[in-house]
């Protein structure tokens, strides 16, 4: 009977409130990575669950975590990546949580030159919620640099509004969620680790779009499964930081 009742007892789930303190630079560093291997992030998706699931409560998506919900995604954009580029899928992505959108997930990817078209095409089956072949408004939601977008909004697509930085502003967006302030001493301080954060962090920027802080993810232990680097780019960050650049080379999309 003990046993029995043991089995139906289950742990409190786990939470994490935020990315632990150098995040942002490690994705500014991955992005620096990918540029090097000529595969720089160029795209960002985002995808907005709640949502997904409120206009359609069937998705077959919802039948997986979060997690398994990512690992799957993430594997069929591999696959469909990897075929129109030699340097496969170069990525980062981190899972967000806020009141108003609830839990969503962005994406930052290299994606081959002149496949935008093909992309959104190909996530409007993924995600079964079909492109919006009107673009939106500022007033409707656009984002910066958006060029695609679903038809209630759920998923969306934006380039890299500053391609020259090699990706690195979309690297520093998905860090966001990283303190803009530490404990010093029994003190918040800014934390100067964050290399990119608004001006009442003691950093350069005027919006506060990268201090937001960025809620609760449940089922997460010690950050495992709210982020992840493509294993290449991991490779080659270590390569870099060795100082054995001989592993890394650029590759070029066809």
């Amino acid at each position: 009977m003990v046993g029995e009742i043991a089995k139906t007892v289950q742990p409190p789930e786990k939470r994490t409130d935020g990315l632990p303190i150098g995040s942002q630079i490690k994705f500014i560093e991955a992005a620096k990575c990918a540029a090097i291997l000529g595969l720089p992030i160029n795209t960002l998706l985002t995808v907005r669950w709640s949502s997904l699931y409120h206009h359609d409560n069937a998705n077959p998506l919802f039948a997986q975590s979060p997690v398994e919900r990512i690992a799957y995604l993430v594997e069929l954009l591999r696959k469909w990546i990897g075929a129109r580029c030699r340097g496969g899928f170069q990525y980062l992505w981190v899972r967000e949580a806020t009141s108003e959108l609830g839990e969503h997930w962005h994406l930052a990817f290299h994606l081959p030159h002149g496949k935008r078209k093909a992309i959104a095409s190909y996530l409007s089956d993924l995600l079964g919620e079909p492109l919006d072949h009107t673009p939106r408004t500022r007033a409707q939601g656009r984002t910066e640099g958006e060029f695609a977008c679903s038809v209630w909004g759920s998923w969306h697509l934006a380039k890299d509004t500053h391609p020259e930085r090699s990706g690195f502003y979309l690297a520093a967006y998905l860090g966001k969620g990283e303190p803009s302030e530490r404990m010093f001493r029994g003190k918040l301080v800014p934390n100067t680790r964050k290399l990119v954060r608004g001006q009442a962090f003691g950093g350069r920027e005027r919006s506060g779009r990268y201090d937001a802080t960025q809620g609760q993810i449940r089922g997460t232990t010690a950050l495992k499964k709210r982020f992840d680097i493509a294993r290449p780019l991991k490779q080659a960050m270590k390569a870099r930081q060795s100082g054995d650049l001989s592993g890394m080379r650029g590759d070029i999309c066809v």
